[in-house]
C-alpha cells in the first residue's frame, strides 16, 4: 500500500525523478539505448537477480519481438518505498513481498497487476564462533518441533536475564523483513519497539546487505531473507550460523516471503512492464532465470508455485 496521495491523471502531473541505482542494456551495453522500464525493489537488485532478469528479460524481447532495443533501470528501494514509487508514477513495476498490502495497493488504483515472481525465505542469525561479541548469548538450541516463535521467545526471555549480553537487530525500515520480524514478535505477545522501549532491540534502519553486516559486526541475532544471506561478501556470513530457515516444503511456512511483480497503473512504460510481467511467469522466460540464479554455487531463491499452490502461499506469506 502507498503511504502518498498522488494523481497521475492530472494533465500538468510531473512523476519525480528516482536516480537509478542501476542500469541494465542486457547485450547492448555499448550502445547505451534509452531506459524503457523502471524496476522498484530492494534486496533482489542487492544480489544481483534484477540484473540477470533484467539482461535476460531484454535480450528476449529483442530477439522475440523485434522492438528496439532499450535499457532497464532498478530503483532501489524497500517494499514501502516500491509502494510509493508506483503510486507517484515514478517506476513501471516493483517487486514487494507483502500480498496483503498488495491486495491494498490495487484498491488503492496505484496497480493493476500482480503476478507471483519467485519464492524467497527468512532466516534466523546470529555468531556462532568465539570470534568478537559472544556468539548465541541467548543459548539458542533447536529440534524437529523447534518454531521461530519458540526461538524469538528464548531470546526475549533471555535478553530479560541478561539485558547487556543480547541484541536483536531490526531493520526498522518498513519493509517486508522488518514487517515480518513485527509478525513474529507480536504473535508471542511482545511488541519490543514500543515504549517503554526494550533496550535489547536495536533499530538500524538501513538496506539488507548493510544490515547484516552491522548484525555481524556487532554479533546480534537478526532476521534476514536468503537472498541476502547468499548475496553479501562471504566474511560477513563466516562466523554466523543459521538457527531457523524457511523452506517451500514447510507446511506451515511462516518464514515464506513471496515476491510478486506489481505493474503500475500509470507509469509512462506500461506495456514493457506488462511485457515483463508475462515474460516472469513463463517457465523458459523468467522463472528460468530464477531456477539458475547462483552466487558461489549456491541457489537463491525458488522458482514461484504453480497455480495450485499459490492461494495457499498467499494465506501465509505476509511478510525483502
Amino acid at each position: 500500500m502507498a503511504s502518498v496521495h498522488v494523481d497521475p491523471r492530472v494533465v500538468q502531473y510531473v512523476p519525480p525523478h528516482i536516480e537509478p541505482q542501476e542500469v541494465y542494456y542486457g547485450s547492448y551495453e555499448l550502445m547505451k539505448p534509452p531506459i524503457k522500464l523502471r524496476i522498484a525493489t530492494g534486496g533482489a537488485g542487492q544480489s544481483g537477480l534484477i540484473r540477470a532478469l533484467s539482461d535476460a528479460f531484454i535480450d528476449d524481447q529483442v530477439s522475440e519481438t523485434g522492438c528496439e532495443k532499450f535499457a532497464v533501470a532498478w530503483l532501489k528501494s524497500d517494499t514501502a518505498g516500491s509502494f510509493n514509487y508506483l503510486a507517484q508514477a515514478s517506476a513501471d513495476l516493483s517487486i514487494t513481498y507483502h500480498p496483503a498490502a498488495e491486495d491494498i495497493a490495487m484498491q488503492q488504483g496505484f496497480t493493476d497487476r500482480s503476478v507471483y515472481a519467485w519464492r524467497d525465505h527468512f532466516m534466523l542469525v546470529d555468531l556462532t564462533s568465539g570470534v568478537g561479541p559472544t556468539s548465541n548469548p541467548a543459548n539458542l538450541t533447536t529440534s524437529a518441533d523447534t518454531t521461530i516463535q519458540k526461538l524469538f521467545s528464548q531470546i526475549f526471555r533471555a535478553a530479560a536475564v541478561k539485558p547487556d549480553a543480547i541484541r536483536f537487530l531490526s531493520r526498522y525500515d518498513k519493509s517486508a523483513t522488518n514487517i515480518k520480524e513485527a509478525s513474529i514478535w507480536t504473535t508471542i505477545g511482545q511488541v519490543p519497539w514500543a515504549y517503554p522501549y526494550s533496550e535489547f532491540y536495536h533499530r538500524y534502519t538501513s538496506f539488507p546487505f548493510q544490515a547484516l553486516e552491522v548484525a555481524a559486526k556487532l554479533g546480534e541475532y537478526t532476521l534476514v531473507d536468503r537472498g541476502t544471506w547468499y548475496g553479501v561478501p562471504a566474511w560477513v556470513r563466516q562466523e554466523m550460523k543459521i538457527y531457523m530457515e524457511g523452506h517451500d516444503s514447510d507446511p506451515n511456512p511462516i518464514l515464506l516471503n513471496p515476491a510478486h511483480v506489481l505493474v503500475g497503473t500509470y507509469g509512462a512504460n506500461k506495456g514493457t512492464a506488462n511485457a515483463f510481467a508475462d515474460w516472469m511467469i513463463r517457465d523458459e522466460g523468467g522463472q528460468k532465470v530464477i531456477a539458475s540464479f547462483a552466487i558461489g554455487g549456491e541457489v537463491l531463491y525458488t522458482k514461484a508455485p504453480l497455480a495450485d499452490d499459490v492461494i495457499s502461499d498467499l494465506r501465509v506469506g505476509n511478510g525483502d
